[in-house]
C-alpha cells in the first residue's frame, strides 16, 4: 500500500538504512537532510539509458544498500524504479517528485532508453511504497520545465481517459488532474505556493490515472522525438496529441472537462495554449525525419489507442506535427 506524505516525516523510516540516494544535479540546492548515511549516483542522463541504470545497480550492490529513494524528477524516479528492476532485489522505494508532471511517483512502470528505442519495465513491486509531495521542491523549477511538466500531466490524464482500459476510477482521476490543472495553472506558471502544491497534486492523479490505464498513440509517438530532437518529454507529447485527437474526432466528454463544447473546441484550446507557452514542434528537421520515426512506433504501443492508426496514418500525423 503506497503511503504519501505532504512533509518530510517519511525521512524517519530511513534511521538505521542505508539508502541509494538517486537525484539529479540540482539536489543540492533543495539542502534535504538525511536521518543517516546515503550514497549518492547521479550518473544519468534527463533522458535516463539502460546503461546508466545498470552503473547504478552496480553501485546498489556494491554499498549493500537496503532502501531507494528518488528526489528529482520522471527521470530520477524512473531510473531509481529500474534500478530496483534489474538489481531483482526485494527493497522499499520512496520517490519525491521536483516537477509537477510526469507522476512516476504514482505508477508501477519505467521509461528508459536502449539504443535510442524506448525500453519499458513494469510490475507491481515497482510502484514507490512511500511519495513525498512538498511543494516547495518546485520553486527552482526553470519555467520552461514547468510548462513541460505540466503538459505531460494534462496529456496523460486526456489519454488516460480515451484509453480502451479506462475506468471508473481512472476516469475520476483524470476528472480530478484536469480540473486542477485548468484552475491553477496560471498561478503554478506565476511560481506561487498554492499553484505549484496543485500542480503536484494534480501530476499524482494523472499518474495514478495511466498506472491503471497506461497511455496511447500521442505518447506511443513522442518518444522518438524526445531521443532524435533532443526534446523533454512532455514537450514531445504535447505536440502530438492535437493532432492525434483531431484525426480521431469524438471525446466530447473530455472536451467538456476542458470547459468546452465539444472536441473540435478543445482541440483548438490545447493548440492555442501550446502557442501561448510557446511549445512549438522542432526546428532542425532533416528531410528523412518522417521515416524515421515512423518507422519508430511500435505497433504493440498502439494498441490501447481507441483508434489503431496504420502506418500511413503515422507517417501523415508526424508530417502535421513537424509541420513539413
Amino acid at each position: 500500500m503506497q503511503q504519501t506524505f505532504y512533509d518530510f516525516s517519511a525521512f524517519d523510516l530511513l534511521k538505521d538504512k542505508k539508502p541509494l540516494l538517486v537525484c539529479d544535479r540540482v539536489f543540492d540546492s533543495f539542502e534535504i537532510e538525511f536521518p543517516g548515511e546515503a550514497v549518492r549516483f547521479s550518473a544519468f542522463t534527463s533522458n535516463p539509458i539502460y546503461e546508466d541504470v545498470m552503473a547504478g545497480v552496480e553501485v546498489l550492490r556494491e554499498n549493500e544498500c537496503d532502501f531507494i529513494v528518488a528526489v528529482g524528477g520522471g527521470s530520477s524516479i524512473d531510473t531509481a524504479k529500474s534500478i530496483k528492476y534489474y538489481s531483482r532485489l526485494d527493497l522499499p522505494i520512496m520517490a519525491v517528485p521536483t516537477t509537477s508532471g510526469t507522476g512516476s511517483e504514482a505508477t508501477h512502470f519505467a521509461v528508459i532508453y536502449r539504443d535510442g528505442k524506448k525500453l519499458s519495465v513494469a510490475g507491481d513491486h515497482l510502484l514507490p511504497e512511500y511519495v513525498i509531495l512538498q511543494a516547495e521542491l518546485l520553486k527552482t523549477l526553470p519555467l520552461y520545465q514547468k510548462k513541460c511538466t505540466m503538459l505531460d500531466a494534462l496529456c496523460q490524464a486526456i489519454e488516460s481517459w480515451w484509453s480502451k482500459r479506462a475506468s471508473e476510477e481512472s476516469i475520476r482521476y483524470s476528472k480530478e488532474a484536469i480540473r486542477l490543472i485548468l484552475g491553477h495553472m496560471e498561478s503554478y506558471l506565476r511560481n506561487e505556493a498554492e499553484g505549484n502544491a496543485k500542480m503536484l497534486l494534480a501530476a499524482n492523479f494523472a499518474g495514478k490515472a495511466i498506472n491503471i490505464t497506461t497511455t496511447t498513440a500521442p505518447h506511443a509517438m513522442s518518444y522518438k522525438l524526445t531521443s532524435l530532437y533532443r526534446l523533454p518529454h512532455g514537450h514531445a507529447v504535447a505536440i502530438c496529441l492535437p493532432k492525434v485527437w483531431r484525426y480521431m474526432g469524438n471525446f466530447d466528454d473530455i472536451a467538456h472537462a476542458l470547459g468546452k463544447r465539444n472536441h473540435e473546441e478543445a482541440i483548438s484550446f490545447f493548440e492555442d495554449l501550446l502557442q501561448k507557452l510557446e511549445i512549438r514542434p522542432p526546428q532542425d528537421v532533416n528531410a528523412d525525419d518522417v521515416e524515421v520515426l515512423t518507422d519508430s512506433v511500435d505497433p504493440e504501443r498502439l494498441s490501447n489507442n481507441p483508434m489503431q492508426p496504420d502506418r500511413e496514418t503515422i507517417r501523415s500525423l508526424y508530417k502535421e506535427i513537424l509541420g513539413v
